[in-house]
């Protein structure tokens, strides 16, 4: 890969590492530094860059407004929340519905509610739709292929007699070689 091309994507994964931190975590910039193996002296020297700065300020500018600064707070206050929530779930003292919405809540966010799989199995499968140009003489006419699910397949016939396919040749044919394989 050409450097000037690896460069601009390091640079590009830089600020967005550091933009993600400025919006979200806010965590010391030695650790997003650490995670991204930059040490502080070629962040003084990168950080000075004005691509950098302004790839900073657009990747930070997004997460915004996508709403990700928000998201990723809430992940953090989510996470640190975690054990108090679980406290008031085994404190007696607690109100029920409280407690039932707490742990509805874990099952909510461990995605531990059961799957619906007889959802996935309805419906005729696939449907193939061919739409015929019309012609001069007739109208379009369209053709409808469904398959049906598994569980509906198709009884076949066992003693189905078929003709016999007859290739006939004039007897004055010539042959043009023998194909080999």
């Amino acid at each position: 890969m050409n450097n000037s091309i690896n460069a601009d994507q390091v640079l590009r994964e830089l600020a967005l590492a550091i933009a993600r931190n400025k919006v979200g975590a806010m965590r010391p910039i030695a650790d997003v530094l650490a995670g991204e193996g930059v040490t502080q002296s070629e962040y003084d020297a990168i950080s000075e860059n004005p691509q950098f700065i302004r790839y900073v300020e657009s990747y930070a500018k997004e997460m915004q407004d996508s709403g990700f600064s928000f998201a990723a707070k809430s992940r953090i206050l989510a996470e640190d929340l975690l054990p108090t929530a679980y406290h008031m779930v085994k404190d007696p003292e607690t109100p029920a519905a409280v407690r039932a919405k707490i742990i509805e809540n874990f099952v909510d966010w461990g995605d531990l509610k059961p799957k619906n799989s007889a959802i996935s199995t309805a419906g005729p499968g696939f449907s193939i739709t061919i739409n015929l140009p019309s012609t001069a003489n007739s109208a379009q006419k369209t053709i409808v292929l469904e398959a049906e699910t598994p569980e509906k397949t198709p009884k076949i016939a066992e003693n189905v007699q078929k003709p016999a396919l007859v290739l006939l040749e004039d007897d004055n044919y010539e042959y043009a070689g023998d194909d080999y394989l």
